[in-house]
């Protein structure tokens, strides 16, 4: 019995052995895929932070790159793909939202086959309006009041498809009327903010239009650079020059600044309307023109639009702003003019000479050539 016993306890002894060396093998199991696991969350975490410095310094980089390629430093950092405030950019985005929900809820409707007929009494009647404004008091009350008249009267989508016929018509007059004769933005453009104000969504649907075919306006600026684009085609068409009438070359560099000129030029009459309730006013003027400065680099294509831009809302500005805005063109001085003068480029040197003058002469404390309109067309009721 004694051995029998002595054989049992033994068993119990080895039993316990097992139990305690199969709990601790588990033990050190879960010890180390502890460890392994708290490494690996230590290596992840510090694979993050490496790659969120990286992310940073490559961010800072790319600015510290901008920021050097607008102010004309030499440098070998990344140019960037387009020179614009981020905040310029955003709003653009967001005004192109606008613009491709309007176009979408008119699809339909220009292609309805049925009402074709309808479509060309709506255009031929918002053609006549915006052609019949002219630069009087009188004429500018009556095209508003027309044009609103005939909105009234629309449900949608004839509403929406007017809305953009107007804004269309009107940004062609910027080549037909505007570039020849400077002082017809103000007229068109008071004609514009007297709609936005009654109807917000005009203004939107206006500045989206703008944005769209003149880069200048949002500002921005592509920097062109070779090897970037697949053709040449493909920075044109970003820069917003259209093909001639053969549709196989593209407009001259004269043509497309001559065109942005017009565009411009009601931009800017646009934004200084002074109006209650103007959605897109001269509070929009001061953001553009700090942006370009900030943001954009000098040359021919930035200093034409600052030229444009400061010839029509330079004056309101300065009402508006004072010595904030005598300490923008302060810095047009000493620094943009500079930058700009140094490439010694042929093209340049009459819009800088342009800028020059306007800054010396004190321009912008001098109602420009057609902001005062009279109230009537003295012209017809003059005795001959």
């Amino acid at each position: 019995m004694a051995v029998v016993a002595a054989d049992a306890e033994a068993r119990e002894a080895e039993e316990r052995r097992r139990a305690e060396d199969e709990k601790r093998k588990i033990a050190e199991a879960e010890a180390a895929k502890k460890k392994a696991e708290e490494e690996a969350e230590a290596a992840k975490k510090k694979a993050e932070e490496e790659a969120k410095k990286r992310a940073e310094e490559e961010e800072a980089r790319r600015k510290q790159a901008a920021s050097d390629y607008v102010s004309g430093k030499s440098t070998g950092g990344e140019i960037p793909r387009v020179a614009a405030a981020s905040e310029a950019l955003e709003q653009e985005a967001e005004l192109a939202k606008t613009l491709i929900e309007a176009r979408q809820m008119v699809a339909e409707y220009q292609a309805h086959p049925g009402a074709r007929m309808e479509r060309r009494k709506l255009t031929n009647a918002i053609v006549v309006h915006v052609q019949q404004i002219a630069a009087t008091q009188e004429q500018i009350n009556k095209k508003s009041r027309d044009i609103m008249l005939m909105l009234v009267q629309l449900q949608e989508p004839q509403r929406t498809f007017a809305l953009l016929s107007i804004a269309k018509k009107m940004l062609s007059q910027c080549d037909v009327q505007v570039a020849k004769l400077n002082r017809y933005a103000f007229a068109l453009a008071e004609v514009a903010v007297r709609i936005a104000v009654d109807v917000p969504r005009f203004g939107a649907l206006l500045v989206a239009l703008v944005h769209e075919v003149c880069v200048s306006s949002v500002p921005k600026y592509y920097p062109y650079v070779q090897g970037r684009y697949a053709t040449d085609d493909e920075y044109y068409d970003l820069m917003g020059y259209v093909k001639n009438d053969d549709g196989v070359a593209f407009e001259t560099t004269d043509s497309y600044v001559d065109r942005m000129t017009g565009i411009m030029l009601f931009y800017a009459a646009f934004v200084q309307v002074d109006a209650p309730k103007h959605p897109h006013g001269i509070d929009a003027a001061w953001r553009w023109l700090v942006r370009l400065l900030n943001r954009c680099p000098p040359n021919r294509y930035t200093a034409a639009a600052l030229d444009s831009f400061l010839k029509i809302a330079g004056y309101r500005m300065h009402a508006a702003y004072r010595g904030q805005f005598v300490k923008i063109l302060e810095l047009i001085h000493k620094e943009f003019l500079p930058k700009l003068e140094a490439k010694s480029d042929a093209d340049v040197r009459p819009v800088s000479s342009r800028v020059s003058s306007y800054l010396i002469e004190r321009a912008f404390e001098r109602e420009p050539d057609g902001m005062r309109m009279p109230a009537t067309d003295t012209s017809s009721t003059t005795i001959m």
